[in-house]
């Protein structure tokens, strides 16, 4: 089989071509700029070099022949801010190629997609009272990839949406998006509050595992949250500044203790004319809530195994360290 990745040069990707590798696919990656470092993908994999949010319908599908499924793991997410309003930035990122992907798949015989997704998709779908998309351009933005992307699909071409949690690990000479979470420890001066709820968590491998097993026997039109484990925010960064080996009482708040904070974030946001995947205020009320799933649901049906986390998390922390990382996005990270 050959599987097209797009966004395959990224650290999901590497996991994903790896998985795909063992098994003896063919493998091209679409990607911008230059290829990665050699030895960061697998042997054969074709790299192609084609920017898809710009590129015409008519390109698209000149890099799509020969190719039996696409896997998309490109666009924007939560590291991203767009002018206001950002969710017209977020549609551009993800939701307007979604059309001219699956005709360029169908014009070339490719019958099944992959895209990865947001967990907060997930959650607004077990929690609809919390009203996710209305506090989240990017979010709003995934909503409407998954559904453009079902009904572009039609009957005949198959569609699974991986929702991804928090993810921990790292790709070979790679930075990760952790590096906030650990400045907050190193600068806590031995106390740190964060918010009291929690999330599901997995690990990169398993990310690539899922992604690479529903590239090749996934069918219909899906969505998969996928998680390993459920933690609180406090278990998170308590397991960071272990890794860290750093002393720190890390203490859930409530909502109203940020909130001075994320007022600030707003105003800075709209003096600059920016607007940020989520908005500061409303993600206070998201984050105090624990947004849990079963795992083994999806662990099931795409056929991965429970991993250790606190491994990855370390694993997260070495590479940070080492090469350094880019968390969401925000005003402070734009001027550094």
């Amino acid at each position: 089989m050959h599987v097209l990745t797009i966004g395959g040069a990224g650290q999901l990707g590497h996991f994903i071509l790896k998985h795909l590798a063992s098994e003896g696919h063919e493998l091209s990656i679409i990607g911008i700029g230059t290829p990665p470092e050699e030895g960061y993908l697998p042997i054969g994999t074709h790299y192609i070099e084609c920017d898809v949010e710009k590129a015409s319908e008519e390109e698209i599908q000149r890099h799509f022949k020969g190719v039996n499924t696409v896997i998309h793991a490109a666009g924007a997410d939560g590291r991203n801010m767009f002018p206001r309003p950002a969710i017209n930035g977020f549609r551009d990122a993800n939701v307007k190629p979604i059309p001219h992907i699956i005709n360029a798949m169908r014009a070339v015989g490719a019958s099944r997609l992959i895209i990865l997704g947001s967990y907060y998709t997930a959650m607004h779908r077990v929690y609809p009272d919390l009203n996710i998309p209305a506090k989240s351009a990017y979010v709003r933005s995934r909503i409407e990839q998954t559904k453009a992307a079902f009904e572009h699909a039609g009957e005949h071409l198959s569609v699974a949406v991986l929702e991804l949690p928090y993810i921990f690990g790292a790709a070979p000479g790679r930075g990760t998006l952790w590096g906030f979470y650990m400045d907050a420890i190193k600068n806590s001066s031995g106390s740190l509050a964060v918010h009291a709820g929690g999330t599901a968590c997995i690990t990169m491998n398993q990310v690539g595992l899922a992604a690479a097993h529903a590239a090749l026997y996934s069918k219909g039109h899906k969505c998969y949250p996928i998680g390993n484990i459920n933690l609180t925010y406090v278990e998170i960064y308590q397991y960071f500044a272990n890794a860290l080996n750093v002393e720190c009482d890390i203490i859930p708040r409530k909502p109203e203790y940020f909130r001075a904070k994320a007022i600030e974030n707003l105003k800075r946001l709209q003096a600059s004319g920016m607007e940020s995947a989520y908005d500061p205020l409303g993600l206070l009320d998201i984050e105090d809530q624990l947004l849990y799933i079963d795992p083994l649901p999806s662990m099931q049906a795409l056929n991965f195994q429970p991993e250790d986390i606190l491994t990855a998390i370390k694993e997260s922390v070495d590479a940070t360290l080492r090469y350094q990382g880019r968390g969401p996005g925000s005003l402070d990270s734009r001027e550094k």
